[in-house]
């Protein structure tokens, strides 16, 4: 006997930031020709959905963590062991259907595991996280600048002498006469706001080009692409040295389905449409409605 979803609650969120001028654009009302009725409830829901919001009965006949082909009935995939049901995020508690959690982006499944270590060790990866912790620190730069604050570096004035090197060197009785004098110095820098503006602005291009270049391999599939994406922005944070949650500007992820920005790909509710990486301000209105099933099978 196939399995069917009890005791069902269905809770939608919306989000919405306001930015009149794109909200109109951002408004997705499905054409007729776009829907499709759920074969469970018979609601009227979208062509694209995996899984019905109304019922929460899965729609596709591949796994939606590996895309493997699978049927309906099936409750464990084959290919990569996930239930069809999905599985809640150690982390939040959010039940997902992918390999990357839709709320926090923690990673769900081996794959999504490998797929960031892979990532790390991605020269242009290494490359992006490099050029992000340098904009953080232009980024530092031009608001003390335009708060009327000095340019100021710390550089050691002597050599820092390590313990062991102390030791050997009171032994031979070589130890400097000032070494318990300060060991750094303040050096004002002569950078105009102009100048560091210039270099941000051509940092920035540099970082989008780099984003630009990632592609999945040959082949995936549309989750192992969506995996893919979310995997770069896990390594490339996990690579900065440099990080701050209140920087002005981010890494976010511009999908095809709406154009809307969003933190990471999970968080699109339609990933399979794929998108693009975009480093830069959050600059678009940001209008999503997300669907949270809590259900369990009985046999």
């Amino acid at each position: 006997m196939s399995p069917s979803p009890t005791n069902i609650k269905t809770n939608t969120r919306v989000e919405e930031q306001t930015q009149t001028k794109d909200k109109e654009r951002h408004q997705h009302q499905p054409k007729p020709s776009d829907t499709k009725e759920c074969p469970y409830c018979h609601a009227q829901i979208e062509k694209i959905n995996e899984f019905c919001p109304e019922c929460g009965h899965k729609l596709v006949d591949y796994c939606t963590f590996c895309g493997a082909s699978m049927s309906r009935n099936d409750t464990v995939c084959e290919e990569c062991g996930m239930p069809a049901e999905g599985i809640k995020c150690p982390k939040c508690g959010t039940l997902n259907a992918r390999s990357f959690c839709r709320k926090c982006n923690e990673p769900l499944t081996r794959a999504a595991i490998r797929a960031i270590e892979k990532a790390q060790q991605d020269p242009k990866v290494k490359k992006a996280a490099a050029m992000m912790d340098k904009v953080a620190e232009l980024e530092k730069k031009i608001t003390q600048m335009k708060t009327g604050q000095p340019l100021q570096t710390v550089k050691p004035s002597q050599p820092i002498i390590t313990k062991a090197d102390r030791l050997v060197m009171e032994m031979l009785g070589t130890m400097p006469k000032q070494e318990e004098a300060a060991k750094t110095e303040v050096v004002e820098e002569s950078e105009s706001l102009q100048q560091l503006q210039e270099e941000y602005d051509n940092m920035v291009k540099d970082i989008n080009d780099v984003l630009a270049s990632f592609v999945p391999p040959n082949g995936s599939t549309p989750q192992e692409q969506f995996a893919f994406f979310s995997a770069q922005k896990v390594a490339i944070e996990k690579t900065r040295t440099i990080f701050d949650h209140h920087e002005e500007i981010s890494a976010y992820w511009v999908c095809k389905a709406y154009g809307c920005t969003h933190t990471d790909p999970s968080q699109c509710s339609k990933p399979s449409k794929g998108g693009t990486w975009y480093y830069g301000k959050h600059f678009v209105t940001e209008i999503k409605t997300e669907h949270y099933t809590e259900y369990k099978y009985e046999n």
